[in-house]
């Protein structure tokens, strides 16, 4: 595997933090517009998160790419629309419920709270963290409101990336069409 794709990989997996709890999130459904040094990211969820889509489009070391993370029936597949492929995902990232944080969790990820701070008029939660990946250890910082982070850093040593929410619609119709794997 080239390193331009692992670390690809490991960038889209610390956003994508899998939480395997159906609750995931305060809010019935959403959708996000996020930005980061790579582009542009729009998440769609329903039923508290337990469906999740994460459409992006980035340029990555100068490739541009658009690529899509779909989460739902427990299972996650990434689906790469400009080389046409679905790959269904091993879990991985951060297995993380912000709406019931345990202790177990808590420790397993070295989670600690770091204060309030507003992220688009919304009081949100600041938390450290900790996520080993693909052999990889890296450091994230985490806004969250009613679940949903909202803005975060990652720290993987080699490579530092971040992204933040511009613009949330809350409780609105997401179409059933964004959560369906493409057959290509």
């Amino acid at each position: 595997m080239n390193r331009k794709f692992l670390t690809l990989i490991l960038l889209l997996a610390s956003m994508a933090g899998v939480a395997t709890a159906q609750n995931r999130y305060g809010v019935k459904s959403g959708i996000i517009t996020q930005q980061s040094q790579m582009g542009e990211t729009t998440i769609y969820f329903d039923n508290y998160g337990a469906l999740e889509a994460q459409k992006m489009k980035m340029d990555f070391m100068g490739s541009a790419m658009e690529m899509c993370i779909i989460r739902k029936d427990g299972k996650t597949w990434m689906v790469n629309s400009s080389e046409k492929q679905v790959q269904e995902m091993p879990v991985q990232g951060a297995d993380v419920n912000f709406l019931n944080l345990t202790d177990a969790v808590k420790s397993q990820y070295k989670i600690k709270e770091a204060g309030k701070e507003k992220v688009l008029g919304r009081e949100c939660t600041k938390y450290t963290m900790t996520m080993d990946q693909m052999g990889m250890s890296m450091e994230q910082t985490v806004w969250v409101w009613n679940g949903i982070t909202l803005k975060s850093l990652t720290d993987g040593g080699q490579f530092q990336f971040g992204n933040e929410a511009v613009k949330f619609e809350e409780n609105v119709e997401v179409p059933a069409s964004v959560f369906e794997i493409p057959k290509f």
